[in-house]
């Protein structure tokens, strides 16, 4: 196994390397060092995260050692999913990753939109502070699109970590009904995925075959999120290997779904001391003077 990597002030450079090449022991060194820089800031918003408790306590469960949950939240998300699905009609792809198209950005909502409201609000935010320890940054949104008639090798169609830290959650609200002919994303939850990174030398550039997982830790154990219209899943795709939007199979509707990102001051997105600051998802949401808004927008304490 490489020697975890141990640096007190990691450079840009270096926390690319970590996050989207380095094994996975690398990648939690390079989260602690990170961590260790931004002591203050993630002092701060454990308070701030502890405060918020306080006053929004109820909520899903999100556990450290699943790292995914599942509900239906039809009737709370119904405005937010109308507003989504109105943006995402006839609209052609704005950003294609190869296995997704985007046909919504985060700049398309406006700062009062049903969608932001959602995104922001207790039922999402309780659940992602008592899971993180502390209050998160909305990083991004937008809507996806499971486009593909072919099962493309090398993509988010096959078991992967997502980059950007150790820890995240991304909320992923289903706009139409997914059942296991439609491409649905599947997560293996956390504590099985550490099995499979103690076996398998994952750099963050390869993919995992289902076979390894089916070997390591058990076909039956993958988490299928299925289900109509307002289904709700909260998934740590940087702890938990996913994939979704495999190829549907003929006569069943494309996948659309809203996503929300949250993440932590870790984030290789975010600077430290001198990096140039990565652009804001989401500059129509301003600063308003208040400790709790301004850190979940990202304004302060990253």
């Amino acid at each position: 196994m490489d020697a975890p990597l141990t640096l007190a002030t990691p450079s840009k450079d270096d926390r690319k390397h970590a996050f989207r090449n380095a094994t996975w022991p690398e990648r939690l060194a390079m989260h602690e060092a990170i961590a260790a820089h931004k002591a203050e800031a993630i002092a701060a918003r454990r308070d701030l995260g502890r405060r918020y408790l306080v006053r929004h306590p109820a909520g899903c469960e999100v556990t450290r050692e699943r790292a995914i949950a599942q509900q239906d939240l039809a009737a709370e998300t119904l405005g937010a999913s109308e507003e989504a699905i109105r943006l995402a009609v006839g609209r052609t792809a704005q950003h294609n990753n190869g296995s997704l198209e985007f046909p919504v950005l985060a700049h398309d909502f406006d700062a009062d939109s049903e969608t932001l409201r959602l995104a922001v609000s207790p039922l999402v935010i309780a659940p992602i502070v008592r899971y993180f320890g502390m209050l998160p940054v909305l990083f991004n949104l937008f809507v996806t699109r499971a486009h593909t008639t072919a099962f493309l090798e090398h993509t988010a169609h096959m078991f992967h970590l997502d980059p950007e830290d150790v820890v995240s959650l991304k909320v992923f609200i289903h706009l139409t009904d997914v059942d296991d002919d439609c491409g649905p994303f599947h997560a293996l939850p956390a504590n099985l995925t550490q099995k499979i990174l103690d076996e398998v030398p994952y750099r963050g550039i390869g993919r995992i075959t289902d076979e390894q997982v089916g070997e390591l830790a058990g076909w039956d154990n993958v988490v299928k999120v299925m289900g109509p219209p307002g289904t709700v899943a909260f998934a740590d795709t940087t702890r938990c290997l996913h994939f979704g939007g495999r190829p549907r199979k003929p006569g069943k509707p494309v996948r659309d779904m809203l996503v929300f990102q949250y993440l932590l001051p870790t984030s290789l997105l975010f600077p430290i001391d001198g990096d140039t600051r990565h652009p804001r998802f989401l500059p129509q949401l301003e600063p308003r003077g208040e400790a709790e808004w301004d850190a979940l927008i990202g304004a302060t304490h990253t």
